[in-house]
């Protein structure tokens, strides 16, 4: 959490706000994504990280493991995820960002070609 520069008064804040909180449907939405894929996930309020703040990061936990391995939040305009190695990436909705996560163990893959060998 991002403190400000002077005790008991309102002064302004060092941290930047750049998550806020999910709409209680896309938490519902969420959570039953990640029933059916028995994938654990923990919300963590109040994130942050130096000069940054979150109101709200969703931690995910692939078959309930102890590592992270992604985290979600979201701004006004986007949902953004993040492997625990790799670049964030933007959606348009929580849908959209649930969809692209199928490397996540227990996510069932389509249109798989397998390679013939010789």
């Amino acid at each position: 959490m991002c403190h400000s520069s002077k005790r008991g008064m309102a002064a302004a804040s060092s941290c930047l706000l750049r998550g806020v909180a999910f709409e209680i449907a896309d938490l519902a939405l969420i959570k039953r994504w990640a029933d059916l894929r028995n994938i654990g996930l923990v919300i963590r309020l109040d994130h942050g990280t130096v000069g940054e703040e979150y109101e709200e990061v969703i931690a995910f936990y692939p078959e309930m493991s102890r590592t992270c391995r992604v985290i979600m939040w979201r701004t006004a305009g986007a949902v953004f995820v993040q492997p625990l190695i790799g670049r964030k990436r933007r959606y348009g909705s929580v849908a959209k960002a649930l969809a692209s996560l199928t490397w996540m163990p227990g996510t069932i893959l389509t249109e798989i070609t397998v390679p013939t060998t010789y």
